[in-house]
């Protein structure tokens, strides 16, 4: 399929509107033709500051700025009138019947978005808001390339570009640490304004992989600080625009398709691991709940290196498969992504109430698939979200209700969480008592592993007697990842409105057997 910008009439369209190649189907292509529409000013949602904008000068964004040629015959001291013709409507057909659509080589219309002055606004800065997403959020989960995003960064002159905007809207959201933040408060006015916005794209029917990507984010935000039913809700919307997109095949299409460059290959194929790890780990404290994604076939391709991918040096070369025996060569997203699909697997697994042999058998393999990937992951000198997943994952699979007291799994669980309940290292003291970073950018995937090593040291020492490690050590470990993170700090009971934490909670409901 061509790409979007070689017809030289559209040369100068922001790179954000060209992404039609993203929607699967070789016949798509962008068909908007030059036109100039200012966008109205909208006030976001929740916007305590909402009163001002009507006494602000007017903020617009647009496909192409009005060329001189234009604007010749407005009479001067005059307000140019501007056409804003209605944008074509999606083609209904791309779902209702896609044979039909396909064979008419139907096309995708590009479609435009207003964006709030409350977005324009927490926008400013944006190299400044780019540089801190690549620090704090791209070290832990890179999925979106570093190479691409700066090749394609919109040149401070022109005029805001909504696509982007909303992109590096949530790459500021998810930056954002309530240690930096006296208010604490998870959802500010641009957060409400980043959710509308977002709605409406899917309105206006926008199709872009930098949308699908800032609602990757916006999904990561709302899991790291516990904002739920949100969370699951737009983990969700996720799944189903990534299908729509069709970004679901690149785990199993080849470099050399008509897709795409390798990068742009690689960027697709991170964004639905990104997909796949968010649906398992939204379900980590309900695995029962039925996963909204399949597992990924045997040979699904795991991400590349993660220092290739940055520098868009992608090649064909060193490919692994989620079937791939671990080993310490694969990338820390590729650990995450299998550790995630192992995941996966165990829910599967829990899920099958038979009782035959065969069935223990694969519980069994499961598990040493799962140990075998928490070996080469003992060698970080950090505790990984991959690491978290995995011990998560035993955990659930040899004691999915929470009352397993047989002595062989006592010495197994004795054993897997120690490096949880063991004493602090003096690092993760000193952040506590002086306010330092300990783990400069830890991923708020690593929560649900630290409280569920908590509530499991409760419940053994309580029903054997035995000391399977000190509480406090992990209370410590919450707290200090709680800086970062709300859904590991203090919580707040919606009828009291007492703060607690949420390991405290857990430890009085086993003390009470309520």
């Amino acid at each position: 399929m061509p790409a979007p910008c070689a017809n030289e009439e559209r040369e100068n369209v922001p790179w954000s509107y060209l992404s039609a190649e993203a929607v699967p189907g070789k016949f798509l292509k962008a068909i908007l033709e030059p036109q100039t529409m200012h966008l109205p000013k909208t006030n976001a949602v929740g916007n305590s500051n909402a009163n001002t904008d009507k006494h602000r000068p007017p903020t617009s964004a647009s496909v192409h700025s009005a060329s001189p040629a234009a604007l010749q015959h407005v009479a001067p001291k005059k307000t140019p009138v501007v056409s804003t013709p209605t944008p074509p409507a999606f083609p209904a057909d791309y779902f209702l019947d896609n044979f039909s659509f396909q064979c008419r080589q139907g096309q995708i219309p590009l479609q435009i978005v207003t964006i709030s002055n409350t977005l324009l606004d927490f926008t400013q800065e944006p190299r400044l808001i780019a540089r801190l997403y690549f620090e704090r959020v791209h070290s832990f989960f890179p999925f979106i390339s570093n190479k691409n995003f700066y090749g394609h960064f919109p040149p401070a002159y022109a005029p805001p570009n909504p696509i982007s905007t909303i992109l590096i809207a949530c790459m500021k959201l998810v930056s954002w640490s309530p240690k930096d933040d006296p208010s604490k408060d998870p959802k500010p006015p641009s957060y409400f304004a980043i959710k509308r916005t977002l709605v409406e794209t899917d309105i206006a029917g926008v199709w872009s992989l930098q949308l699908l990507q800032a609602t990757i984010l916006l999904s990561l935000y709302e899991m790291g600080h516990a904002i739920y039913p949100a969370a699951y809700i737009s983990v969700g919307a996720c799944i189903r625009y990534a299908l729509a997109l069709g970004i679901n095949e690149s785990l199993t299409v080849n470099f050399n398709s008509p897709g795409g460059m390798p990068l742009e290959q690689e960027e697709k194929r991170r964004a639905w691991w990104a997909v796949l790890i968010l649906d398992r780990f939204v379900n980590i404290g309900y695995p029962k709940r039925p996963l909204m994604t399949q597992d990924p076939a045997p040979d699904a391709i795991l991400p590349t290196d993660d220092t290739v991918f940055d520098q868009g040096a992608v090649t064909l070369d060193q490919l692994y498969t989620v079937s791939s025996p671990a080993e310490p060569g694969l990338s820390p997203f590729a650990k995450l992504a299998q550790a995630a699909y192992l995941l996966g697997c165990v829910f599967r697994h829990i899920c099958d109430l038979r009782v035959d042999p065969m069935h223990q058998e694969e519980g069994m393999q499961l598990s040493g698939q799962v140990q075998r990937l928490l070996e080469v992951l003992s060698t970080e000198s950090e505790m990984s979200a991959a690491t978290a997943i995995c011990s998560s994952a035993l955990i659930t699979l040899h004691d999915p209700n929470a009352a397993n007291t047989h002595p062989a799994y006592l010495g197994f669980a004795k054993g897997l969480l120690q490096p949880v309940v063991e004493e602090p290292s003096q690092s993760v003291r000193d952040f506590l008592a002086a306010n330092i970073d300990y783990q400069a950018h830890p991923s708020p995937l690593l929560g649900h592993w630290i409280y569920q090593a908590g509530t499991v040291v409760l419940r053994l020492n309580a029903q054997t007697g035995e000391d399977f490690g000190k509480v406090e050590y992990v209370t410590q470990r919450l707290e200090a990842l709680g800086q970062r993170w709300l859904s590991a700090g203090m919580w707040e009971d919606s009828g009291t409105h007492e703060r607690t934490n949420l390991l405290t909670a857990a430890y009085l409901h086993i003390l009470t057997g309520s």
